[in-house]
């Protein structure tokens, strides 16, 4: 039923996004050569323990959740890499856990205070809003999702941004110029200490604008490809048939092809996203009436997005063996970020205008799902904007606020000095989405639905161990440059904020 659909995602051209400094390639064709930009592409690796390392996120996924389906399926594929594979079982993903903090702390190791990404829609006061030929007033909306598309009814995006929706700045030479998304990263990527030591790197995602994994340089990948979700079906069996796009793609970047299946590559580091358990759960059909954290219980939709995953998964490591790099690679499985509320029953929408209307003063934008940030016209007004909005918590489904300096103690960047930290930071209470759609199921926040993730790594050399030390999901970019045998001092997170490599693997930690 979709194989069409299939063929024109993988048979695509590369998407060729129009920027100020060279663009690596993010489409799904063979990429053009990117002689004397990078070190030549080597065999050798720096003395690394493997030669490619490969992370899959299948979005949304509990670590309990894992635990339900193996204890349901003891047969599964995902009880058979339990046999070789060391299990953080208490990894935490990012704060916020948005899809795109999240995905920018696997590949960077930082957190937003020095990445600058909090979510995917947000508010930079020193930036001019789309369109604007950098006139008028400072301040503008970055939004990322498919927004940001030229035409996101089309798998391809477009093959172009929507320059008309993207927010710009002057240069240094005073230039107005459009932000990309590569642009917008302060930090460097672990895809861009790959390619500056001549390896090659792949990545594939969700919308064209995660292409911003290229790192500031925009040369991180030697191929990206996106297909835009927001262009198929919003039903499961449409969704899983776009997973099984990302699937093709790895398993022809595995027989050492480039995504389309042609030519001759090796690549290092491969990484991959899957929405159909994500969608599952947010969609109805995700987890049964008394469900929790510590006891999901799966309903009809759920089931089949995991039984997907699993199948898929058994075929990938047969293509990993017939490939003959099953044990030189260190397989990496995890999910981005988790998803809340499990419980469905204390499932309460939030419309955001009334948070934003019960602020009482000036609001230049607020994002939000089960968490919102709020960046406010006058920074001084924080601790007003946050005294109005407590007196009128219950109502709003309200747990705490921080405003102004608070912010920066809890470990977001400081509004007073960073123009991407927002003034007003709100946790809401369980089950709340600040949303006015039908989502049952959201993520963004730092509750615990939203935290906990799985973190499998897989070889069959390995003995199974669990590991219950608390991990965070910024350890995964180090340790696959460790893995490499990369240098980590090459990478702002790990230089800036000490990011370690995950434990108990014998990875050297520089």
């Amino acid at each position: 039923m979709y194989t069409p659909l299939i063929f024109l995602a993988l048979a695509t051209t590369a998407l060729g996004y129009p920027s100020v400094k060279p663009q690596g390639p993010i489409g799904g064709a063979t990429p053009e050569p990117l002689e004397g930009l990078w070190t030549p592409p080597s065999h050798v690796y720096s003395n690394g323990q493997y030669k490619q390392v490969v992370f899959l996120s299948f979005d949304g996924m509990h670590q309990s959740d894992l635990v339900k389906y193996i204890e349901m399926f003891p047969n599964s594929t995902w009880a058979s890499l339990m046999k070789n594979s060391i299990v953080f079982n208490n990894a935490k993903a990012s704060s916020p856990s948005d899809s795109f903090p999240a995905t920018t702390a696997l590949f960077t190791g930082a957190t937003p205070r020095l990445s600058g990404i909090y979510w995917d829609d947000t508010w930079a006061k020193d930036l001019y809003p789309a369109s604007s030929n950098c006139t008028g007033p400072m301040g503008a909306e970055v939004d990322w999702s498919v927004a940001s598309d030229y035409n996101s009814s089309s798998l391809t995006g477009g093959n172009a941004f929507n320059l008309s929706a993207v927010a710009m700045k002057l240069n240094s030479w005073g230039v107005c110029q459009p932000i990309f998304p590569h642009d917008y990263l302060r930090v460097n990527t672990i895809f861009e200490v790959a390619r500056a030591n001549g390896l090659n790197t792949a990545y594939f995602d969700k919308h064209p604008s995660y292409e911003f994994v290229n790192g500031p340089s925009g040369l991180g990948l030697t191929q990206g490809y996106f297909p835009e979700i927001g262009a198929v079906a919003a039903n499961l069996p449409a969704i899983m048939a776009w997973d099984d796009l990302h699937w093709s793609a790895l398993s022809n970047v595995t027989a050492g092809h480039y995504v389309n299946g042609t030519g001759t590559i090796d690549f290092s580091i491969i990484g991959a996203n899957f929405q159909g358990v994500t969608w599952a759960q947010s969609n109805g059909g995700g987890y049964a009436c008394g469900s929790t954290l510590a006891n999901p219980i799966f309903g009809k939709n759920l089931t089949t997005a995991f039984k997907a995953v699993d199948a898929k998964l058994g075929v990938f490591i047969k293509q990993l063996k017939a490939a003959g790099k099953l044990e030189s690679t260190l397989l990496i499985l995890g999910s981005k970020q988790g998803q809340s509320p499990v419980d469905e029953s204390t499932l309460t929408h939030v419309d955001p205008q009334k948070v934003i209307n019960a602020t009482g003063v000036e609001v230049s934008f607020m994002t939000g799902d089960d968490a919102a940030l709020i960046w406010l016209k006058n920074g001084f007004d924080a601790v007003t904007a946050k005294t109005n909005l407590l007196a009128q918590a219950k109502a709003l489904n309200i747990q705490s606020v921080l405003a102004g300096d608070e912010v920066w103690e809890y470990g977001f960047g400081n509004p007073r000095f960073d123009p991407r930290a927002p003034d007003i930071v709100i946790y809401a209470k369980d089950g709340t989405l600040f949303s006015t759609n039908t989502q049952t199921e959201n993520h963004g926040a730092w509750v615990p639905d939203d935290l906990e993730v799985p973190l499998v790594l897989y070889n069959p050399t390995f003995t199974h161990t669990n590991i219950s030390l608390e991990v965070k999901t910024t350890q995964i970019a180090t340790t696959i440059l460790s893995a490499l045998g990369l240098p980590l001092a090459q990478l702002d997170g790990w230089r800036s904020e000490g990011t370690p490599v995950l434990p108990y693997l014998g990875l050297p930690n520089h």
